[in-house]
């Protein structure tokens, strides 16, 4: 597939990193990002400033850079919000993820120890937060779709309320979006506007967040301009192909470990090469992060074959 070929949807998706951070970013966005900090971090935000507001090179190897939008909040708190759209590089639901949460860990702890300067008190330190948003499933054994971390001890009592971290996991909203729009919470609302506001298949869903919430329309009718914004469709674009050259570049290892796994077991001259391969096939899909469909259809295995190998490598 060549530059050319891919297709750009009329509206981009907000959950797509780069437009993530346009949207937040825009001058006009300051009342959507103050709603959307306050929803998520539960208290009360009448100003936010947003620090980053830098314009990222229109380059293909622009989706290594940092997407985030970091941004100082009325009450000397500080948030670093983020989208991660999909797994990184080497992480997965065998490796537990832990690539993504340490890395949030980091630039969590980055952000907090970043105020101390001279004659700073540790006592008036201000609050930090990293709030992600993953276009995956990060913690599969978590029916929650926002799961919260801070300083506590093993009986729950809370050492300190300074920092925070906040996963908000897009993947699991299947059953939130058939709740009437006035059910749900705001981060609920937020939450299914983010994943699905660039789909025209959910029109009727987001034209109902957009009359339950002004903010939620002011970033409706954000998405459709930055839509039309030929060089934000161009920066997609690039951030697209890339991603498709890493999906081509790990499904290419994949068929090729396939094809070396059965050329193995016919010079051995036995049938059990080919299935060693493919069950060797499955868990380097499985590490990848691929879904259990995609591994079916690349191995041509059954469904509970797949499982039961998956099962064993955990």
């Amino acid at each position: 597939m060549s530059y050319n070929d891919i297709v750009i949807p009329d509206l981009l998706p907000p959950s797509e990193d780069g437009v993530f951070k346009t949207l937040m970013c825009h001058p006009d966005a300051e009342p959507i990002l103050r709603d959307v900090i306050e929803s998520f971090l539960q208290f009360p935000v009448t100003i936010v400033k947003v620090r980053n507001v830098e314009t990222h090179i229109n380059d293909i190897n622009e989706k290594r850079e940092r997407f985030d939008v970091n941004c100082a909040i009325d009450d000397g708190s500080q948030a670093d919000v983020e989208m991660q759209a999909e797994a990184m590089k080497g992480d997965s639901q065998r490796t537990g993820h832990k690539i993504l949460k340490n890395r949030a860990i980091f630039y969590l702890c980055d952000l907090h120890s970043g105020q101390s300067g001279r004659g700073l008190r540790y006592d008036s330190l201000r609050r930090s937060f990293q709030v992600t948003f993953c276009g995956y499933t990060v913690f599969p054994e978590r029916k929650d779709f926002i799961n919260r971390f801070s300083f506590r001890d093993k009986d729950g009592n809370a050492l300190s309320d300074s920092v925070g971290i906040i996963f908000v996991e897009l993947s699991k909203l299947s059953d939130i979006i058939k709740k009437p729009i006035g059910a749900m919470t705001r981060e609920e609302q937020w939450s299914t506007f983010i994943a699905y506001g660039g789909d025209t298949r959910y029109k009727e869903l987001v034209t109902g967040l957009t009359d339950a919430r002004k903010e939620i329309k002011m970033a409706s009718e954000l998405l459709q301009t930055i839509s039309r914004d030929e060089n934000e469709r161009a920066r997609f674009r690039s951030r697209r192909m890339f991603q498709m050259d890493q999906q081509h570049d790990r499904l290419v290892s994949i068929d090729e470990g396939r094809e070396e796994g059965i050329k193995i077991g016919e010079k051995r001259g036995i049938v059990k090469g080919e299935k060693e391969a493919r069950i060797d096939v499955v868990k380097k899909a499985y590490e990848v992060d691929l879904s259990i469909e995609q591994i079916i259809q690349i191995t041509g295995m059954s469904k509970p074959e797949v499982e039961s190998i998956i099962s064993s490598t955990n």
